[in-house]
C-alpha cells in the first residue's frame, strides 16, 4: 500500500452561493492528491507523459458525506491499496480535521500517444514495487 495526504484550503471560486463546495470540485482535488502520490514514489506525471504514456481516468466515484465550505482546510488522502497490473485504482478520503467529508476512487489505465491501451511500462512497475515493499 502507498499513500499520501494533500492539504488544500477551499477557495471561494470552488463554492456555490451558499459557500458550500460545488460537487464537481472534489475530482480536481483527487487529482492533486493522485499527482502528489505518484511524484512521491518517483513517478511524476510529467515524466510519464514525456515518455509517451498517458493515464486517463476510466472511472470516477464520489460519495458525499458532509459539505466542505469556503476557507476550510481539508486533507485529501490518496491510497493505492493493491499493486496494479493493468488498471490502477486509487482511493480517496477528504477530511476536515477528523471529520470525513467525501470518499471516492478513480480507476486508470495506460495508453500510448495514439490512444491505444497498453501494459504499464516496466520502469513504472519497478518503482511501484519498491514503494509497496517498504
Amino acid at each position: 500500500m502507498i499513500q499520501t495526504i494533500a492539504n488544500i484550503r477551499v477557495r471561494f471560486s470552488e463554492t456555490d452561493a451558499m459557500g458550500v463546495v460545488y460537487h464537481a470540485n472534489y475530482l480536481p482535488w483527487f487529482e492533486v492528491a493522485r499527482t502528489k502520490l505518484m511524484a512521491e514514489v518517483g513517478l511524476p506525471y510529467r515524466e510519464l507523459q514525456d515518455a509517451g504514456y498517458m493515464l486517463p481516468v476510466l472511472e470516477a466515484q464520489c460519495a458525499y458525506k458532509n459539505s466542505a465550505k469556503y476557507d476550510d482546510e481539508i486533507a485529501v488522502h490518496a491510497v493505492m491499496k493493491t499493486f496494479p497490473r493493468v488498471r490502477i485504482r486509487i482511493d480517496y478520503e477528504v477530511r476536515r480535521g477528523d471529520e470525513l467529508l467525501t470518499t471516492g476512487y478513480t480507476v486508470h489505465a495506460f495508453m500510448n500517444r495514439e490512444g491505444v491501451a497498453i501494459r504499464p511500462p516496466s520502469f513504472f512497475l519497478e518503482k511501484l514495487e519498491q514503494s509497496f515493499s517498504k
